[in-house]
């Protein structure tokens, strides 16, 4: 994942895809080293998409590479256990991880990287996903945000989460991280929106089953607890659609209306949100986070499919 740890203190800085090291603050730096010899803007570890290379961006005292100072124009290439030191040879970090930087949302004041858990990273965390950020059908990313517009974002951008200020850092935006599922290749170049979604509900509706289908064998994905919130969402789409609403239009229901429910109120809602598009990247579905499609600042979301069977069981 590409990582550098203090010899002496032996603390670890999760490296991002162009890592500044200086005594200026984020977002100026990703790393801030507070010390008189360490230059505002001091040197660079940056991802080639084939390895590491550091540059020094000519600071006062130098940049060192296993104890010999770097020439300023020149990139240099890093491999595993290569020490480096900034400003004084003897104060060094290891690289210790050599691999490619992680997808991820760094918090600008301090505190461990948000990663990523499948091909979504929940803010701040996958037990409170407020916010989440997820891979789109076209290969970019999209942030999305209770009440907000959902956005795309790019490699280094900053933005505002969670009442916290982030930088998004992804070294590759051409291609999906995610290898399609082994056990469903069929649904690699499937999306949501050809996906037929079939709930067998019990009498009393304690037991929600669900299995999906488009272009092979039925994948049955058992009875979760988020289903009922997708079987509510499914019966509302269902429902507008009967009564000959557009498809774009059908299906669409305000967050308050499902909050009554106090299963459905936030913050469960947002986890099982969270929960439901996880199940459905399982299967290997391109674009799995449109499971919950969100209305752009209606406070409304509905299920990604209008292909829907219902069946009580």
């Amino acid at each position: 994942m590409g990582a550098i740890r203090e010899t002496q203190s032996g603390r670890t800085r999760t490296l991002e895809p162009q890592h500044i090291v200086g005594r200026t603050t984020p977002p100026a730096c990703s790393q801030t080293l507070d010390q008189p010899y360490v230059s505002g803007v001091h040197a660079v570890l940056r991802w080639t998409g084939l390895g590491w290379e550091l540059k020094d961006l000519n600071s006062r005292n130098g940049t060192f590479l296993d104890g010999r100072r770097i020439d300023p124009s020149r990139a240099l290439e890093l491999r595993r256990g290569a020490r480096i030191g900034f400003g004084k040879p003897a104060e060094e970090w290891e690289l210790v991880d050599a691999g490619a930087p992680e997808v991820m949302a760094v918090p600008l004041d301090g505190g461990e990287p948000a990663r990523m858990d499948g091909e979504m990273i929940p803010l701040p965390s996958s037990g409170d996903p407020q916010a989440t950020i997820y891979r789109t059908a076209d290969g970019g990313w999209a942030l999305e945000r209770a009440d907000e517009l959902v956005i795309s974002v790019q490699s280094s951008e900053i933005f505002n989460a969670v009442g916290r200020l982030w930088r998004f850092c992804c070294a590759d935006m051409s291609s999906s991280t995610m290898a399609p599922s082994e056990a469903h290749p069929h649904l690699a170049s499937v999306h949501v929106a050809r996906a037929h979604v079939f709930f067998d509900v019990s009498r009393d509706e304690e037991h929600v089953d669900l299995r999906v289908v488009s272009g092979g064998d039925p994948i049955d994905l058992g009875a979760r607890a988020p289903n009922y919130l997708l079987l509510t969402l499914a019966r509302r789409r269902v429902a507008d659609a009967a009564h000959g609403l557009l498809d774009t239009a059908c299906g669409w229901t305000d967050v308050e209306d499902l909050a009554r429910d106090p299963t459905m109120a936030p913050p469960r809602l947002n986890i099982d949100v969270f929960r439901i598009r996880q199940m459905f990247e399982g299967i290997g579905l391109i674009d799995a986070a449109n499971i919950i499609e969100r209305r752009l600042r209606a406070r409304q979301i509905r299920i990604g499919t209008g292909l829907i069977t219902i069946a009580v069981v």
